[in-house]
């Protein structure tokens, strides 16, 4: 059963202990860093109630690639996850959008996890792959 960590305008995180999964929705441009001042606390919390090798999915099919100083704190929070031995994750894209794709491969591959990443264009698949 997913449990609610945060909703508002700019994410939404939710965990389900049971089958050990976070999940992500992101949407909006974070203009900001002030647009998201507890992503970072909010992460850390879902990460806590996770064992290691959690899966997780992100919906990123209403992100804005952000500016260079949010994009380096999601740099920072996604090392942190796979600090918390992240097993795969599954990214929910707009196929159209390469330029969140590329942001997203890199901001992975800076985290040493692209090897554990997948991107897809719908929510039932990224969940089918996740499962196996």
């Amino acid at each position: 059963m997913k449990k609610e960590i945060v909703k508002n305008e700019y994410y939404e995180m939710y965990v389900d202990e049971e089958i050990n999964r976070a999940y992500w929705v992101m949407r909006g441009l974070w203009e900001k860093l002030s647009y998201i001042p507890d992503y970072r606390r909010h992460t850390k919390e879902a990460m806590s109630l996770l064992r290691p090798g959690f899966t997780s999915v992100i919906d990123l099919r209403e992100f804005k690639t952000p500016p260079p100083e949010v994009l380096d704190l999601l740099m920072e929070v996604a090392k942190e996850t796979e600090d918390a031995s992240q097993g795969r994750q599954a990214q929910i894209i707009n196929r159209e959008d390469m330029e969140i794709i590329r942001t997203s491969r890199n901001v992975m591959k800076e985290a040493d996890m692209d090897t554990r990443m997948m991107q897809f264009d719908n929510y039932e698949e990224a969940i089918e792959w996740l499962d196996r």
